[in-house]
């Protein structure tokens, strides 16, 4: 019969072998260092699951004689039987094809994973580029290279900027900086406000410099009276510290350049306004002798953090897809079968990659998640075509479900392809041909 317990009997046991090569290869992810696989992995494996469940266990509730499809169904099956007859005869030019992309894959392995982090960011490259004008335009930092000044305690770091600071004027006067931004100018040191306060005179003092001051101008010195009276109390107040800029206007600029560490002491931030002809080695040259500051190139430091992560993703996919491959083979029994089984797959990565590499994209992480996926829905595919195979019989109702699974499956991440967002589009340049591919 064609009811629920039918499917049960015979077509269960293959979702269910689905849904765990599927389990395997997300697992893998759930312990990634980098936050956004991890949050991936579960979700993949909760949707998964929640999926395999509501199948097995509503679907025969809501549908319990299998409610054979009306409308395009006997069209679909029709069209994938016809797909079935037809692309054993491109057996041998597809083979040849996988042979080239595997070839160019090879030529191009030192250049083939050249994206960076920057091809995770969901701002269009167009966006960035206009942000990078108007900083140039405006003079602002560009957020590359900083200064990173440690010291043991609040004084002692603020101390340490301002001797970087005086390295920095340097580079500013010969033309190499336009400028930096520094804590203290907010907030100087407690030595340098009461050497500051040191060098001002007291007002006994100012009132027998005014006359020569003011010699040969309309101004009696009388009328700075006032002038005397602020000066003696800027003499007389309490240094600034940390503590008094909390809750004024200035907080969250301290705040941003000068923090506490975790695990004890400070650091502050110095950025640096750029001018054409900044030269890092000058930078370092300057700041030598400053064992407490250290020149840090963001772009640098963020490229290893993502190689780090791209290695690691490498190594886990890999972790996963061996997985799929022992759970397959513990199933099946059968050295053929499995090879069977295997095959598609690998060929639609590879022709999936070919042609990303023959159109010069260069690959990422998000490349690397959206072949898993390609593996995990091509797996599906693979183990229907082997049930089919094992029974002797392509009956209507699977090859239409195969169809329309697929079908979605290359129209939803068809679209997210042609989205505006890179990270979005990187995946779905992905899915959407691999996953065509493996069915194919």
């Amino acid at each position: 019969g064609s009811g629920w317990r039918h499917w049960r009997d015979v077509h269960w046991p293959t979702v269910r072998l689905g849904l765990l090569t599927s389990v395997c290869g997300f697992a893998a992810l759930v312990f990634s260092g980098f936050p956004g696989l991890a949050q991936l992995g579960v979700f993949s494996l909760a949707g998964l699951v929640a999926a395999a469940l509501a199948t097995r266990y509503v679907l025969p509730v809501v549908a319990p004689d299998g409610a054979s499809g009306k409308g395009l169904r006997r069209h679909m099956a029709r069209l994938a039987a016809w797909v079935l007859h037809a692309l054993p005869r491109l057996r041998w030019p597809l083979l040849a094809l996988c042979i080239a992309s595997a070839g160019l894959l090879l030529w191009q392995r030192g250049d083939l994973w050249g994206a960076g982090l920057g091809a995770m960011s969901p701002v269009p490259a167009s966006a960035q580029e206009m942000d990078a004008q108007l900083r140039a335009d405006l003079g602002a930092s560009d957020a590359r290279t900083l200064v990173i000044v440690q010291g043991s305690d609040e004084e002692t770091t603020l101390r340490a900027v301002e001797a970087a600071s005086q390295r920095l004027q340097g580079l500013v006067d010969s033309g190499q900086l336009a400028g930096f931004d520094a804590v203290t100018r907010v907030l100087p040191s407690l030595a340098a406000q009461q050497a500051r306060q040191t060098s001002l005179p007291d007002a006994a003092t100012l009132r027998e410099r005014l006359p020569e001051a003011l010699r040969g101008l309309p101004l009696a010195p009388a009328r700075l009276e006032p002038f005397v009276a602020e000066i003696t109390r800027a003499k007389a107040m309490p240094p600034i510290r940390h503590a008094d800029l909390k809750n004024g206007p200035l907080a969250p600029i301290v705040n941003a350049m000068l923090l506490q560490r975790p695990n004890g002491g400070w650091s502050s931030v110095i950025s640096l306004h750029t001018a054409p002809s900044f030269n890092a080695e000058q930078l370092r040259l300057a700041l030598a002798d400053l064992p407490s500051a250290q020149v840090v190139d963001v772009k640098v430091e963020l490229d290893s953090l993502y190689a780090r992560y791209l290695n690691e993703a490498f190594v886990q996919v890999l972790a996963g897809a061996l997985a799929v491959v022992v759970l397959l083979g513990l199933y099946l029994r059968s050295g053929p079968r499995l090879l069977a089984v295997c095959q598609p797959l690998v060929l639609a990565v590879l022709l999936t990659l070919g042609g990303l590499a023959a159109m010069g994209v260069p690959l990422g992480i998000l490349h690397l998640v959206g072949l898993l996926l390609v593996v995990a829905v091509g797996s599906n595919y693979a183990l229907f075509f082997d049930q089919l195979r094992v029974t002797g019989r392509a009956d209507e109702e699977t090859l239409a479900s195969l169809l329309l699974a697929n079908l979605t499956t290359v129209v939803s991440f068809g679209l997210i392809a042609i989205s505006q967002i890179p990270s979005l589009a990187a995946i779905g340049r992905v899915v959407a041909p691999g996953a065509l591919l493996a069915l194919l």
